[in-house]
């Protein structure tokens, strides 16, 4: 007879309660976790980057018929990166640090790091005006001229190609997952990047090039500010799953009563709550009992 007999003495189920018990010694942050997710976020957002193209132009008096007028097609000349992240938490606690503190000014000085930064947006503008005086010079779909840049100038049509392969790789997994659901984290995370509009692409359509997008301002780090957390999201509110299909887009969840929802998400928002003071007006939303998780123990927000 088996009545009365449980499923772990049939050999079922899961782990016991004590048996999870005695995995787990001490809690923390998730650190770890945290700063691989991060990493991922970084690599995602480089490997899905909007590509900047060009539109056709006009030909200027007296050049000649032969120049190739058409647009540039695309490709990353800019991806987000941890530097811009960096150079836009600094500006922050710039803006946000009080100018004066018992009397002692605080000195802000610039470093070697801000101006290699400038330098390397420089030298992505200067490649990205020569692809297209390469552009004007040949057109790569008449015939011939493709092998004439794939021996003078190959790397203009590799990074190209490349560009068509992460286009229809995020179109193909976005569709996948949309379709037969989230499986693995890799999915989950790829889904919450999408969700929350960290990172976007096609979806089997062809992208438009944008000539406004050529632009050496485009280099700036704080052209990145969507994409470092500040347009969804950016008061604590999460986009819900699937929030990133056409006509979903209402659906988020408010940050009250949530986990640290209290609070900016952007740079500037956490680098102003650094010296926030005690009597600084708490903010308006929250409901219920508040504890010292949401508002640290000073009552300073966090």
């Amino acid at each position: 007879m088996t009545a009365g007999i449980g499923m772990r003495e049939q050999g079922g189920g899961g782990p016991s309660a004590m048996d999870l018990f005695g995995r787990h010694t001490s809690a923390d942050l998730g650190g770890a976790k945290a700063a691989e997710l991060e990493s991922y976020k970084m690599e995602q957002q480089q490997k899905y980057a909007m590509p900047i193209g060009g539109a056709a132009m006009s030909r200027p008096p007296g050049a000649p018929e032969w120049y190739n007028y058409a647009g540039l097609q695309p490709a990353k000349y800019d991806v987000p990166s941890q530097a811009k992240e960096r150079m836009m938490a600094k500006q922050a606690l710039r803006e946000a640090v009080p100018a004066t503190n018992n009397g002692v000014t605080r000195t802000d000085p610039i470093t070697d790091f801000e101006v290699d930064y400038v330098q390397a947006m420089k030298r992505q503008a200067e490649l990205a005006d020569f692809d297209r005086y390469v552009n004007t010079l040949v057109d790569p779909k008449k015939p011939g001229n493709l092998k004439w840049l794939m021996e003078v100038y190959p790397e203009f049509v590799h990074r190209r190609i490349a560009q068509v392969h992460d286009d229809y790789d995020f179109a193909i997994r976005n569709q996948m997952i949309d379709n037969w659901g989230i499986n693995t984290l890799d999915d989950l995370h790829f889904k919450y990047l999408v969700d929350q509009g960290k990172i976007s692409g096609s979806r089997l359509g062809k992208r438009v090039p944008v000539d406004s997008l050529y632009q050496v301002g485009s280099l700036a780090p704080f052209q990145n500010r969507a994409l470092a957390g500040q347009k969804f999201g950016s008061r604590g509110n999460v986009r819900l799953p699937y929030a990133s299909e056409p006509g979903n887009e209402h659906w988020i969840q408010s940050s009250g009563g949530q986990p640290l929802g209290r609070g900016d998400r952007s740079y500037y928002g956490m680098a102003s709550d650094m010296f926030a003071t005690d009597s600084d007006a708490p903010e308006t939303g929250v409901t219920g009992t508040q504890s010292l998780a949401a508002t640290g123990p000073s009552g300073a927000r966090i």
